[in-house]
């Protein structure tokens, strides 16, 4: 029959499905691709923390409620996260409840909202009956052709023509005008706003940063990348710098379907090789497309291959998800070490320069064992030691007694000792003023932070 589902075989993945005469034209599920989170990771060797509300920059990390709020909230949970928490308005101070994915992106207040909405509605009562001719602001702005004295300002939404003092004429219901003034100004403003911001953060403009690399420098002589919509449909001019083509197409366009890099290459935006540079010289170039062709979390027909930059002769096979969650080259991995572990090495190594892993320890100040093994130690200027332990809530859930005396030996023989303990492991009972703990998240490690507190420790 006209309508039946024909056998189709996708020419770009090979997937063969199941498609009526008018869906085959939509293509393959492959050629789409969504558009990614600006916050994405640029490093694989950084941790696997989550984009962490407290460190979103968003104006609604000021209506936290420390006072109410736990601190392992504050230090774990996400921007997107659904656990309700609690708030507090910096405009008339009262408290609410709200969870943080509603908060984020817009912080409202239940309270200002409901007064603000009262104050409307006695506003809409009180001018019900009353003509725009009665309103200064009103009359001196109308400029339809009805008679002002018979049209409400209240109680109809039918557009009116305004005209404002610059020029503008918009069409909007009088109470939208009397309310809200000129729509125009008010983007104008707001474009002024953001071109303002601009100045400061060049990544602030509204346009995809990837685009915005690839905006024709000379062939857009009339036209301000920052000032064009991301949803705009104007034809304008790109270039691909890697291999010099160029073509036009609105930018609405280009964040649709494919979401192509460029045309001529097939490569796509928000690729592996986008977010995960590091990652582009470990691609093997067996690999049957390029890094810049694959999404960072895509599902291939192939499981990719990769050659470890520090030693090319280790080679082997893992998943995207895996390689941008984290993993490294199986071979070079530090054995019997946590990936949290080895995140605070490396992030030793960069502040002190001179840190190893797992160095044995032996001296007659010890009384528990003749060796230990500690997780970090670093030498530092002039020659004193400092040890760093992590201590996982898994695997240290029943080692309080060992931790307490490995930490008593190790400060027995001079050295300063940190232990970073993972909630929620219980504290050790021990003071020394060559003797720092701190709590640390499964969930949000935060290496670079706690050997920043360690750096300022040392400093005191």
């Amino acid at each position: 029959m006209t309508d039946d589902p024909h056998h189709v075989r996708c020419q770009h993945c090979g997937r063969v499905s199941a498609q009526r005469l008018g869906d085959i034209g939509w293509g393959c599920q492959c050629q789409v691709n969504p558009r990614r989170e600006p916050a994405a990771k640029k490093e694989t060797d950084r941790p696997k923390n989550r984009n962490l509300f407290k460190d979103s920059g968003l104006d609604s990390v000021q209506w936290w409620d420390h006072s109410r709020n736990s601190v392992e909230a504050w230090k774990t949970l996400t921007a997107r996260a659904r656990s309700k928490t609690y708030w507090k308005c910096p405009t008339c101070s009262a408290g609410f409840a709200a969870a943080i994915e509603d908060m984020a992106p817009t912080p409202r207040c239940p309270h200002c909202a409901s007064r603000e909405l009262r104050k409307r509605e006695e506003l809409f009562n009180r001018l019900g009956d009353t003509p725009v001719s009665a309103i200064p602001e009103l009359l001196e702005a109308w400029a339809d052709e009805a008679d002002p004295s018979t049209v409400p300002v209240a109680g109809s939404w039918k557009s009116r023509r305004f005209a404002c003092p610059k020029g503008h004429h918009p069409r909007v219901s009088p109470s939208s005008f009397l309310l809200s003034g000129c729509p125009s100004c008010h983007g104008a403003a707001t474009l002024e706003e953001r071109l303002s911001e601009v100045e400061v953060n060049p990544k602030a403009f509204a346009m995809n940063a990837e685009l915005f690399e690839q905006w024709h420098p000379t062939a857009n002589p009339k036209l301000d990348p920052r000032r064009l919509s991301p949803n705009s449909r104007r034809q304008v001019w790109w270039r691909e710098a890697s291999c010099g083509h160029e073509w036009r197409a609105s930018p609405a366009d280009r964040e649709k379907r494919q979401r192509l890099r460029c045309p001529e290459c097939r490569t796509i935006l928000d690729s592996l090789a986008y977010h995960f540079p590091q990652l582009v010289a470990q691609w093997s170039k067996s690999n049957p497309l390029s890094a810049w062709q694959v999404r960072p979390a895509a599902s291939l027909p192939f499981v990719p291959e990769w050659v470890c930059a520090d030693h090319p002769t280790h080679v082997w096979t893992a998943s995207l998800a895996a390689r941008t969650s984290g993993t490294g080259c199986p071979s070079c991995r530090g054995f019997g070490k946590s990936a949290i572990e080895l995140l605070h090495l490396k992030a030793a190594q960069e502040l002190f320069g001179d840190a190893a892993s797992g160095l044995p320890w032996r001296n007659t100040a010890f009384t528990a064992r003749s060796v230990w093994y500690p997780d970090i130690t670093v030498t530092l200027t002039g020659g004193r030691s400092l040890v760093i332990e992590y201590d996982g809530a898994y695997w240290h859930g029943e080692k309080y007694e060992i931790d307490t005396a490995k930490t008593k030996d190790l400060l027995a023989t001079g050295a300063l000792v940190v232990r970073l303990r993972e909630h929620p492991l219980p504290a050790l009972a021990i003071s020394s003023e060559r003797y720092l703990e701190l709590v640390t998240y499964s969930s949000a490690p935060e290496p670079d932070s706690n050997l920043s507190r360690i750096a300022q420790w040392l400093r005191t």
